[in-house]
């Protein structure tokens, strides 16, 4: 009796930190932020992605076994939808300023992996752009390109790699969240940009890491795939229980640092009553009191 209830007990805990992990895997206009100089934050960036092994490595270990099909299950747990999923003003204003390669940043604190998973931001997701946009760029009649023609035509104009693996998404989809932060790319020259957008769609059905590892080469998950196709961006990777991984609030708080290949373009967030866009000292706020009162 007493080792069912032990091997019960060991379930949960695996239960709880794979919610953790699955929840990791779930930037030529500015919005109206302004460029001026980063006002103190309310509290310090110091603390993001930090002091994280809260659990002991045989929990850790065993978790791991069962990631797949378990943190599946998990990744379409949710309660309510984004709060600015019904508020097209803000979608739209979000969709006026992205451009091609844009890293979108999302907190989803309406389903279960995005409040288990410490921090602001659980996912991140990249604009790819529209059949124009993409045309533009000098890409769209491209053969990597050309097999996802429709689905661009039909408004799937988002990468993301999710539970089901890379896949291209709808704003519709991708805009279901509280809040967006928008990055931006920089690249050195218009060849480099379009090496990055072929090679996204190249990974267009490759698997999804459900153990969130850089070093995984078969598999990939949000930010990874963002760190393989742009590694000039210099993602901030972290190791936490021996494993190699990159945060999405990581990498917004490299952009509001010095990472000069990343830059800051706008951030909106909703709540029950409505939504507002913020600056770069309001990301910087929200991102640093998360993680700040998960250390208290």
């Amino acid at each position: 009796m007493s080792s069912s209830i032990s091997l019960l007990a060991a379930h949960r805990l695996c239960l709880v930190l794979l919610l953790f992990l699955t929840a990791i895997a779930q930037g030529c206009v500015q919005l109206n932020t302004g460029t001026a100089a980063l006002k103190p934050a309310k509290a310090s960036l110091h603390a993001c992605c930090t002091n994280m092994e809260d659990y002991p490595p045989w929990f850790v270990d065993m978790a791991r076994t069962v990631a797949p099909p378990l943190g599946t299950v998990l990744s379409h747990v949710a309660w309510r939808s984004g709060y600015l999923k019904s508020k097209q003003a803000a979608q739209q204003a979000i969709l006026d300023v992205l451009q091609p390669l844009d890293i979108v940043l999302v907190s989803s604190k309406g389903k279960r992996s995005g409040q288990m998973i410490p921090g602001l931001f659980g996912h991140a997701a990249v604009y790819l752009g529209t059949q124009q946009e993409l045309q533009r760029l000098g890409v769209w009649s491209s053969p990597k390109l050309q097999p996802h023609s429709a689905g661009i035509r039909n408004g799937q104009v988002f990468i993301e790699a999710g539970a089901e693996g890379v896949h291209l998404s709808k704003a519709s989809v991708v805009l279901n969240t509280d809040a967006v932060a928008i990055l931006r790319p920089r690249f050195s020259s218009l060849a480099q940009k379009r090496r990055a957008a072929l090679d996204y769609f190249s990974a267009i059905g490759m698997k999804f890491d459900f153990l969130f590892d850089v070093d995984s080469p078969d598999c990939t998950f949000c930010t990874e795939l963002i760190h393989r196709v742009m590694p000039q961006l210099d993602l901030p990777i972290i190791e936490i229980y021996g494993v190699r991984t990159i945060m999405p609030d990581s990498v917004a708080v490299s952009a509001i640092g010095k990472n000069r290949a990343l830059a800051f373009v706008g951030y909106i967030k909703g709540d029950s009553n409505g939504w507002s866009q913020g600056s770069i000292a309001d990301l910087a706020n929200d991102i640093g009191e998360n993680w700040a009162a998960r250390q208290r």
